[in-house]
Order: structure tokens, then C-alpha cells, then sequence
């Protein structure tokens, strides 16, 4: 068996839990107080999980942004400031790891949750899609994202 097809962990033999003649059953994933906690303490079913949140609010925000009726930009920032992040970033600490010069981190999941504050300073800014992320979250005077996840961590 080569080293590719081997899983990087083994899996833990469980046995079922009986309590007063009640089963407890197995579960690989368990949420607890909001955060999704897998058996072998991997992040990405958490990870998933606030970027599912984080979408699901951006779809609703997007409704506020209508460039005639909608809400202006300076409230639409704020409403994502003070609702998307906390919500996304809820426990990030855990489960997110900002680069340093010690540890890789975890690049890709902030990247994937790069991709909803792009959304959301697009929709601030109502520019096109193809304006650079930098120049929209300048114009939309928002932190860049791997910079917020640093100072939530912190």
C-alpha cells in the first residue's frame, strides 16, 4: 500500500455508550455551544459550516443593495462589520491560523472566507466583479481579510 492511499489518521475504534439502558449513539460530528466539533479535531466541516453562514447572509444582504431603493453604503458596511464577521468568526481561534514565519496556517479556509467579504464590498461599493479585491475593500474603507482574521484571533 503506498503512502498516498493511506489515511493521514487512523480512525479511532468507538463503542457505544449505554447509560441507564439507554444507547448513546455515534456521531463523527457533534455541535457544541455553535461550533461543529469532528472526532479527529479537524476544522473542515467547521469551516464549511461559517462559510454556509457566511453565504446565507450575503445572499439576504444582497436584497438590501439595490442600487434605486436599497440601503446606502455607508449602512450596508456597518451592517456587515457588526453581523457577517461575528457571525462568521464566531470562534475563530479555533479553527482559523493566520501565517507567521513559525506555521503555514490555514490559508485555504481563510481564502474561502475571503471570498464573502469580496461579496460584501461589492455589493457596498456596487462595483463590477472584475475590480481587484484590494481596490474594493479600500473603496469600501474595509479591512483586508487575512488582517481582520489576525486581529479577531488576537
Amino acid at each position: 500500500m503506498n503512502q498516498e492511499s493511506r489515511p493521514h489518521t487512523r480512525p479511532a475504534q468507538w463503542h457505544p455508550i449505554v447509560l441507564q439502558a439507554t444507547e448513546i449513539p455515534m456521531v463523527t460530528v457533534y455541535k457544541f455551544l455553535g461550533i461543529l466539533i469532528y472526532q479527529e479535531l479537524q476544522w473542515k466541516e467547521h469551516v464549511n459550516y461559517a462559510l454556509q453562514k457566511g453565504t446565507k447572509w450575503i445572499v439576504q444582504y444582497q436584497r438590501l443593495a439595490k442600487p434605486m431603493k436599497g440601503v446606502s453604503a455607508k449602512y450596508m458596511r456597518c451592517f456587515y462589520i457588526s453581523i457577517a464577521v461575528p457571525r462568521m468568526l464566531y470562534a475563530a481561534d479555533l479553527f482559523l491560523v493566520p501565517e507567521n514565519g513559525h506555521a503555514k496556517g490555514t490559508k485555504g479556509f481563510i481564502n474561502k472566507l475571503e471570498h464573502v467579504q469580496r461579496q460584501a464590498s461589492l455589493h457596498v461599493t456596487r462595483a463590477l466583479r472584475s475590480t481587484p479585491t484590494d481596490a474594493i475593500d479600500t473603496c469600501a474603507d474595509l479591512v483586508p481579510f487575512h488582517l481582520l482574521v489576525e486581529k479577531v484571533v488576537h
